[in-house]
């Protein structure tokens, strides 16, 4: 939603705004700035921003602003618990088509364990997307959490 973005855009000028302070003031030692810098500008916490902002849109949420975006840091915080150990999460968006979404699927309630991708069907939709590979695990589909089954 609107607020949402809006809300990032205020706390990234920010953020931008403080680093510059910081720079400025001489309270923190360059190679720490730099570091914090380098940090906020990293892929891993571009995936944390953009797992924040599909959660929001696709969580619900009965509440106000504050509870919403308390609870999408929440399931952002626990998105990423469950990765521990694999490549950070990350949202890939599929069209759905006559032909499927062009990969396959392992585990789920019947083997009571996490849903792994087993098999990216060459040509299909996911191998064209490229987002998806061999050994993923599925964390969510259309913003319900998926622990263990579909």
């Amino acid at each position: 939603p609107l607020h949402c973005k809006l809300l990032l855009c205020f706390n990234v000028c920010r953020v931008i705004e403080l680093l510059d302070r910081l720079q400025r003031s001489g309270e923190l030692p360059p190679p720490k700035l730099q570091a914090l810098q380098r940090v906020l500008q990293s892929k891993f916490c571009a995936a944390i921003r953009e797992v924040y902002e599909q959660l929001y849109d696709t969580l619900d949420i009965v509440g106000g602003p504050e509870v919403r975006a308390q609870a999408t840091a929440k399931a952002t915080v626990a998105a990423f618990a469950a990765s521990e150990g694999h490549a950070h999460p990350r949202v890939v968006e599929l069209p759905k088509t006559e032909e499927g979404l062009g990969f396959n699927i392992m585990g789920g309630k019947e083997q009571n364990s996490p849903i792994y991708i087993s098999r990216v069907i060459p040509g299909g939709v996911a191998d064209r997307q490229g987002g998806l590979k061999r050994g993923d695990q599925l964390l969510s589909v259309n913003g319900v959490v998926r622990r263990s089954g579909l």
